[in-house]
């Protein structure tokens, strides 16, 4: 994993390489093992390298190529090495000792910007063009690593972090108020926009032309909302495609300089199969993996819900239990706080953390990971939307279709064999089909939270209301209550690419800890494949998952497999929080002396959060989600807000 920054000085002025210089430094704890540069005069290109895969020990960037003509930075891992190789035609003798950016060079110098298609793995990079003098910035279908930019009259530059634009003395360090919005309302992040005022992100899939007039040209090179539909002739083929594309994943992940490897893992069946997998391929290897298992604190009353459970300790060691070559720890974070890892998050991860109360676990499992000499950790984050959908919206798009039979063939199953209860049947079929009024009712009856955005955010009511909210809100597709969806693509579609913080937090969690974070269920081979399956290999005669059981049952323990219940993490929040509020009751207070919080969050209301504390567990879901969602995201914005105003880089 490699940091890189760039400036390009287009009015011709000398300094580019001293803006190199500044950036590095203040990017150098994202690549510690190597530093260089190269300076062309005008612009002038700097990385920080951490190797991280094998084959970095070979990597001599900055690169140049095309006799001269282009010069590249890049922070990448290639996934496809060998199939690169042979449309690159190139002999395994070069390979061997090639590193990922040249993969890259190799591959633009034969096809130009046609060959972004053909690179799949985890990548964004730049690239100068001396001859037609422009430079492209370019980052992955699924942006898994961060890239931003700022451009200013006669002055471009961009870096992996936000700090490295931020070390130069013409960028100032200020909040953008319309991103604060976006983030605190829970909208998709979509657009060029940062948390930071004047720097612009890459977005993923996207490709920046910057041209020497100080034009730039946005191109989407990949559309993430036309998924090509997969057609097999058996469902046989459908799962054995589906799991040796994940177990390439898996191994395609597991390419580490690091003996050590450890994984979150759950009770749930995607860090179970994440995990299982691994095991049985770092078993032919002669290696160990560590688990790690978060679990409630001892004694503790934990938040009750229907069909939920709060210790996955259990069900964890129940996988852990079938592979002898899995070391499974139990991590309680009984000395960690809310709020503890706010200072770090600013200074390392730039962004506020989107769920405090998971955050403390999932940190203190990093650190214990790397006190254990692991370098990198496995985890199954966006499962949900590629390995284990359950794809409970096929119910609706029957009944769209006018297939009844076909919607009774699935619907009567579910009820009969405990998967969903009758009423949740009926309210995932007619759901999104409901009016307002009667969606709430609905929600209601069915002692589910009723979404809305003035319930679960921490913005003003006066802001929500606004017209440029409700314009966003039109904009990016969301009708603020989260109505339910009448297709089992959409959703997931929309989980993938809802948030952009994924790629900060991985370059985080490697700063902070020295631990390379992959979730290969975010592998683009295997998302493609995933979501170009029909509804049907997901929901099948009644059957939730049927595919993901097809291919990976055999993997995980009986106990997983006959859970109805799905784990609930951070089950002890309303514990952690009440012993916590004290402290966390002065940033609040604290906020109310930031012009962009004041302007924009319902600051009196989460100093009442504050004052009150939690009267459950987390039983009634009104407190649940004032809780969870207004105050423990509003307080993280309000620390990410006062460190940012302060200057308190």
């Amino acid at each position: 994993m490699t940091a890189i920054c760039g400036s390009w000085h287009l009015d011709g002025h000398p300094g580019a390489a001293e803006d190199c210089s500044r950036m590095q430094s203040a990017l150098s704890l994202y690549g510690r093992d190597r530093s260089a540069r190269r300076d062309m005069g005008e612009i002038a290109f700097g990385l920080q390298l951490w190797r991280l895969v094998p084959e970095d020990r070979f990597d001599r960037q900055p690169l140049v190529g095309g006799g001269g003509r282009f010069t590249l930075v890049a922070d990448v891992r290639i996934d496809n090495r060998p199939e690169l190789a042979e449309a690159l035609g190139l002999p395994a003798d070069r390979t061997a000792s090639m590193a990922d950016a040249d993969f890259i060079l190799a591959a633009w110098e034969r096809w130009g910007e046609d060959c972004l298609d053909r690179l799949y793995g985890d990548y964004a990079f730049a690239l100068w063009d001396s001859t037609e003098r422009v430079l492209r910035l370019v980052r992955d279908p699924l942006g898994k690593r961060p890239l931003f930019v700022h451009r200013s009259p006669g002055h471009a530059t961009f870096a992996t972090m936000a700090k490295g634009l931020h070390a130069l003395p013409h960028i100032p360090r200020a909040a953008n108020p319309e991103m604060i919005r976006d983030f605190l309302a829970l909208l998709p992040h979509v657009g060029t926009q940062s948390f930071f005022a004047g720097i612009e992100r890459i977005e993923p899939g996207q490709m920046l032309r910057l041209l020497p007039d100080g034009r730039a040209e946005r191109v989407d090179w990949y559309d993430r909302t036309r998924i090509r539909s997969v057609a097999l002739t058996r469902p046989e083929e459908y799962v054995e495609t589906f799991r040796s594309l994940f177990d390439r994943a898996v191994s395609d992940c597991l390419r580490t300089t690091s003996p050590h490897v450890a994984s979150h893992l759950s009770g749930g069946m995607d860090s179970s199969t994440v995990t299982a997998t691994a095991a049985r391929l770092l078993d032919a290897r002669g290696q160990r993996l560590t688990a790690f298992t978060h679990v409630p604190l001892p004694g503790a009353p934990l938040m009750r819900q229907a069909r939920r459970f709060g210790n996955e300790g259990p069900l964890a060691a129940s996988l852990a239990a079938r592979y002898a070559n899995i070391d499974h720890v139990l991590v309680d974070s009984a000395k960690r706080q809310i709020g503890d890892d706010f200072d770090s998050n600013f200074h390392y991860f730039e962004y506020p953390l989107l769920n405090p109360a998971n955050s403390q676990w999932g940190s203190e499992i990093d650190r214990l990971a790397a006190a254990r000499g692991a370098r990198l950790v496995l985890n199954g984050q966006f499962g949900n939307a590629t390995l284990s959908c359950t794809a409970y919206e096929r119910l609706p798009e029957l009944l769209r279709r006018g297939r009844l039979l076909a919607w009774l063939r699935n619907a009567i199953p579910l009820a009969r064999s405990g998967q969903m209860r009758a009423v949740s049947v009926l309210w995932r079929s007619l759901g999104p089909f409901l009016p307002p009024a009667l969606l709430s009712a609905a929600r209601r009856l069915g002692n589910s939270h009723d979404w809305s955005l003035e319930g679960y955010s921490s913005l003003k009511p006066e802001v929500v209301q606004s017209p440029a909210m409700q314009a966003r809100l039109a904009e990016v597709g969301i009708d603020g209550r989260f109505a339910p969806y009448a297709d089992s693509r959409s959703p997931r579609i929309f989980m993938l690419w809802r948030v952009d913080y994924l790629a900060q937090h991985q370059k985080g969690i490697l700063a902070s800890t020295g631990v390379d974070s992959r979730d290969p269920t975010l592998d683009r081979r295997f998302v493609e494949f995933s979501l170009g399956l029909p509804s049907e290999m997901f929901l099948r005669d009644g059957q939730c998952r049927w595919i993901f059981l097809q291919a990976f049952a055999d993997r995980l323990s009986p106990e997983i497999l006959t859970q109805r219940g799905k784990g609930l993490q951070a089950a002890d929040w309303a514990t952690r929080l009440r012993a916590d509020l004290p402290a966390l009751r002065s940033e609040i207070e604290r906020a109310q002396h930031s012009s962009t919080a004041d302007a924009l969050m319902d600051l009196p209301g989460l100093l009442t959060l504050a004052g009150e504390g939690p009267r459950t567990n987390g039983e009634d879901p009104d407190e649940d989600m004032a809780y969870r969602c207004r105050f423990l995201r509003g307080l993280a914005m309000a620390h990410f807000l006062r460190k940012l105003e302060a200057g308190n880089y």
